[in-house]
């Protein structure tokens, strides 16, 4: 119940937001599935015109993340990537790997102006692999 009164606390357009950011989470684990990584590539890296707050859009992932059953780095940088772009703000989606006791693990994070916003927690550690950038393309439909 606690969960549902700081929901409704909140103003209505940060409920939306969350609700908009949870329903992109489960759309992009959906999709990588069902889809190519290209196809979920180009449509999380749409970047349009508008222009909408970065930190709340950051928020709303963040906490829908944390509530998303199965949600995983990727899922959470894509999904926010298709959010920023959606309100004409550039980013990138980086891919890395690193070796432990068990073989490999892959990460990924989101950069926003230079900044690591998701997916920041021991970065550093994995060797990078490869970055997408968000960008203007046509055909952005999953």
């Amino acid at each position: 119940m606690n969960r549902l009164a700081a929901f409704l606390a909140l103003p209505g357009s940060d409920r939306l937001l969350l609700v908009k950011a949870a329903a992109t989470l489960v759309a992009v684990r959906c999709a990588l599935h069902l889809v190519s990584i290209e196809r979920l590539r180009s449509w999380a890296g749409h970047l349009r015109e508008a222009n909408r707050p970065v930190d709340r859009i950051i928020w709303s992932v963040r906490t829908a993340a944390r509530r998303v059953p199965g949600a995983t780095c990727l899922s959470s940088a894509l999904t926010l990537q298709r959010l920023l772009s959606s309100a004409g703000h550039p980013s990138q989606v980086h891919i890395g790997v690193a070796r432990d006791a068990s073989g490999f693990m892959a990460h990924a994070w989101l950069v926003h102006d230079g900044v690591v916003v998701i997916g920041e927690e021991e970065h550093e550690r994995y060797a990078h692999l490869t970055a997408w950038d968000a960008r203007k393309t046509f055909g952005t439909s999953l």
